[in-house]
């Protein structure tokens, strides 16, 4: 007889190994451009006087490009500027005016058309940290103010920025919120990078209480973590207060102009400038 033949055992089915879903990637979180940043900010200043706004993208230096190159990507910059209807409007810069001062002086000693002493050097800083006008009414007269306002002008394409017309008055020097946004965002490539460095080394070092005794936390100082700032202010011309911040935050630079009656006080035209810029977003990570 033939050997008994054992059924065969049923196949073991293994349960089907479910699929691993891969963890999606964060979204990444465009930050908001000037365009939609400006209307917040405007809107929060409250309509305290004359009030103008501009955020920009800070330009970088490029190596081993083309001249077109950098005139495209400095197009593409421009595009990512916005103001507001008064973005254009001159107003007096009040100690602004020490920013052109400094970024010339520094400019003309790098091409040797100046010599500067480290005590030279020394004033331009305490002109910017501390606000020092005995400081910067000295520069102004040693290194011809007036012209340096137009060099600087004439190299950043400033068509709005002029000297004052009373001669040695610098703080009536008049400029708009475009200029100087535009000033600021070209710094990094039309200044030596050195110099550029050194000017943003001094306004991120800004002194809380200025050389006057003017407290100078606010608008973008203290608002703003991290920021390099310069601060302005000066009553009254015309009957008017001048109370203006501008700073560079995480390659953003923001600019805010303001111009009150005398009837509003120092500290009315600071808090209106506290909430303007309060309503620009934190730099990214801060």
């Amino acid at each position: 007889m033939p050997a008994a033949q054992e059924p065969a055992a049923p196949a073991v089915q293994e349960p089907p190994t479910p699929a691993v879903q891969e963890p999606a990637a964060p979204a990444v979180q465009e930050p908001p451009t000037p365009a939609d940043v400006v209307p917040g900010v405007t809107a929060a200043q409250g309509g305290v006087g004359t009030f103008a706004v501009v955020v920009a993208r800070q330009e970088e230096r490029q190596t081993g490009v083309s001249i077109r190159a950098a005139e495209a990507r400095s197009a593409r910059v421009l595009a990512r500027t916005a103001g507001n209807d008064l973005a254009e409007r001159p107003f007096p810069t009040a100690s602004l005016v020490k920013l052109f001062l400094a970024e010339d002086v520094l400019h003309r000693a790098r091409t040797g058309a100046v010599t500067l002493t480290p005590e030279d050097r020394a004033q331009l800083e305490v002109m910017i940290r501390g606000s020092n006008d005995p400081a910067a009414s000295d520069v102004w007269v040693r290194f011809g103010g007036a012209q340096a306002v137009l060099d600087v002008a004439t190299r950043y394409g400033l068509t709005g920025t002029a000297p004052p017309l009373r001669w040695g008055q610098w703080g009536e020097t008049t400029t708009t919120a475009a200029d100087l946004a535009r000033f600021l965002a070209r710094l990094p490539v039309i200044a030596h990078p050195d110099d550029a460095a050194a000017l943003q080394s001094w306004m991120g070092t800004a002194t809380p209480i200025a050389s006057d005794g003017f407290d100078q936390q606010y608008g973008v100082f203290g608002t703003l973590p991290g920021a390099a700032v310069k601060q302005g202010w000066m009553c009254c011309l015309s009957g008017q207060r001048h109370l203006h911040s501008v700073g560079i935050a995480d390659g953003r630079v923001v600019v805010l102009l303001s111009e009150v009656p005398r009837s509003v006080g120092w500290d009315a035209a600071k808090a209106a400038l506290d909430d303007a810029a309060a309503a620009v977003p934190p730099p990214a990570g801060s």
